[in-house]
């Protein structure tokens, strides 16, 4: 199917920007334009192993604010779309990143460990790299595992502007110790053998101190996989630590916290902390 016929299947139903068809697109490595924004696959390698990912590119020359988009647990890039698509329009230039061991994305999971950082930074690094990207001005959103993720970015990266943390886990041990699904305590065992080591490198309140831009906390106090406590303790280290964050729980949802809420709370941060305060 040409690209015209896609992009008038966009402008029909916007839902469609995550159907099968305009993934399948994607994969092979071409172009969709989903009503005034431009989705492209934009695989990349990290330490020889390929990385799934795709780019979303507001209309206009730029440089435009970017932001990487990290999914969760068995999630892909395509996941995201709907809120790719939401920021693009918005004016952000979008990645959105497959973690590895899922969809395209080569290597095993390592529950978010230093593979997988490497994987996510390295694609950011080339995304800010795009001459229509305003390097001054990059934030991360994750969910679930992707929010793990991109707290850990958070210490990590000296050059972020602002981070969305939704669902995460911040203190790996502690999340350990009180799930009570136990799937995912046999992941978290699995993947990391839960080595005082391992709990240590995936657990970002350690390193808060480090933490040099404004953080979105968004949770749903539901939430049966990860508990909400994990966004407590993170909101209470913030706070005791004078860092500057903000924090918004949704008391009738789960694990996910709808879509619609992610792209309202999500864009009106990036806005304020990557726009308004740029100017």
């Amino acid at each position: 199917m040409c690209p015209l016929i896609l992009w008038m299947l966009m402008l029909a139903n916007p839902q469609n920007a995550e159907s099968p068809r305009v993934v399948a697109w994607l994969a092979r490595g071409e172009c969709v334009e989903l009503r005034g924004v431009t989705a492209c696959n934009y695989d990349y390698t990290a330490s020889g192993k390929t990385v799934e990912a795709i780019s979303f590119r507001p209309a206009g020359k730029g440089p435009f604010p970017a932001v990487l988009l990290i999914p969760g647990y068995l999630d892909r890039a395509a996941d995201l779309m709907r809120l790719a698509t939401a920021l693009a329009r918005e004016g952000f230039a979008c990645l959105s990143v497959t973690q590895p061991g899922w969809g395209r994305s080569e290597g095993k999971p390592d529950f978010v460990g230093p593979e997988t950082i490497l994987a996510l930074s390295t694609g950011l690094r080339r995304f800010e790299r795009e001459p229509w990207i305003d390097r001054s001005r990059v934030g991360v959103f994750g969910h679930s595992r992707g929010g793990m993720a991109a707290s850990l970015l958070a210490v990590e990266l000296r050059d972020l502007r602002a981070v969305v943390l939704c669902a995460g886990i911040y203190d790996f041990g502690k999340e350990y110790g009180e799930t009570q699904i136990p799937g995912i305590r046999d992941k978290m065992q699995e993947e990391t053998h839960m080595t005082p080591a391992a709990v240590k490198e995936r657990s970002s309140i350690l390193r808060m101190e480090k933490l040099r831009c404004p953080v979105l906390i968004l949770h749903g106090e539901l939430d049966d996989r990860v508990p909400v406590s994990q966004a407590l303790l993170l909101r209470d280290r913030l706070a005791a630590l004078h860092k500057e964050f903000e924090i918004q729980l949704f008391p009738e949802r789960g694990h996910d916290v709808g879509t619609a809420n992610l792209v309202s709370y999500a864009s009106d941060f990036f806005k304020r902390k990557l726009v308004l305060r740029a100017r």
